[in-house]
């Protein structure tokens, strides 16, 4: 059986060492090997282009693993992803409608003034006193960038469609809760209702959420929200959508439900620029809301002309009703019957 092994072509052939001698008879051992001789692979070529081939997976996978990072950041510019806020949404949401507000500023074109900073975290917002509890401003954002308010494509694309020029969102803080309150600016209430839909949570528990508001700070305790058991509820108010989010800051699981009525009516109250807007509207146009019109009593004047009443008569800028008050006419004037002199 020959002992010869296959050998690059043109290099000298090469032998196993036969036990007990340096050379087999009629043969000449082969020469020593010089020290720094560079070794050929049995593939003919060097040891630097065996290297080149090792770097070859090396380099695609860094290439890959930049690839995946750069799409990451995308991501994270995109769509706001941050902390553990990123998939946060509440176990508890319900969608409500203002008949009152929807009425009468059902549309832009109704209300077409942009939200104020001032107009929204001040004016009574800064702290908000109710049900027992104060709710204390501590973080705010207002901006025209929508997508940046929200996570999830689904949302995100409801926002375009409803041509969402602005979102108000602020973070409060109590003795015992946590909670989020935003207004969201859009076309109409139709556009409003269907934004509400958007930010519904799944039916099974097991579904991933289509997705929901961002808070507008990533810091305690504002990272909590989602950790433990949180409620939200969404109201139609014309063209605009309030969305609140309340969690209590010893929650820790979202399986523990309890109870957040009591704090989800108190950060309600977020809402009252829009009721300001409400009377302002109310009084622009001159129009009570239930309101009745004021009468006034007519007396004699004098001269050839037409008497002036005293009392206000059926004026038509009359001061606006507010829950079902009654309107009351001012600086009207009356028809009664000069009674001519001399």
């Amino acid at each position: 059986m020959s002992t010869t092994e296959p050998s690059a072509p043109g290099s000298p052939g090469r032998r196993r060492k036969p036990a007990g001698g340096d050379s087999i008879e009629g043969l000449a051992a082969p020469p020593p090997r010089r020290k720094g001789a560079r070794r050929k692979s049995r593939r003919g070529g060097s040891d630097s282009g065996g290297k080149r081939g090792k770097l070859v997976p090396v380099l695609l996978g860094v290439l890959g693993t930049a690839v995946v990072v750069a799409v990451v950041v995308v991501l994270v510019i995109r769509f706001g992803f941050s902390g553990g806020t990123e998939q946060a949404a509440p176990n508890s949401y319900g969608v409500y409608t203002s008949r009152e507000t929807t009425e009468v500023l059902a549309d832009r074109e109704t209300d077409p003034r942009p939200l104020a900073e001032q107009e929204v975290f001040e004016r009574g917002n800064d702290e908000i006193d109710s049900q027992g509890m104060t709710f204390t401003l501590a973080a705010s954002s207002l901006t025209d960038d929508c997508a940046q308010a929200v996570w999830g494509e689904s949302v995100v694309q409801a926002l375009a469609d409803a041509d969402c020029s602005q979102v108000a969102r602020a973070g409060y803080t109590s003795e015992d809760h946590v909670g989020v309150a935003a207004i969201l600016k859009l076309r109409d209430a139709d556009a409003a209702r269907a934004v509400a839909a958007a930010l519904e949570p799944p039916d099974g528990e097991e579904e991933a959420a289509n997705g929901f508001l961002l808070p507008p700070s990533e810091e305690e305790p504002f990272d909590r929200l989602g950790a433990g058991y949180s409620a939200a509820e969404a109201t139609v108010n014309g063209h605009y959508l309030v969305v609140t989010w309340v969690q209590s800051l010893s929650s820790t699981s979202p399986e523990e439900r309890e109870n957040l009525s009591g704090p989800l009516i108190a950060l309600g109250n977020f809402d009252f620029p829009l009721f300001r807007r409400l009377l302002e509207h109310d009084t622009a146009t001159g129009t009570g809301t239930e309101g009745t019109t004021g009468t006034g009593t007519e007396v004699p004047g004098t001269g050839t002309q037409d008497g002036t009443a005293v009392d206000p008569g059926a004026g038509t800028g009359g001061t606006t009703g507010v829950d079902g008050g009654t309107g009351t006419g001012v600086d009207g004037t009356g028809t009664g019957t000069g009674v001519p002199t001399g």
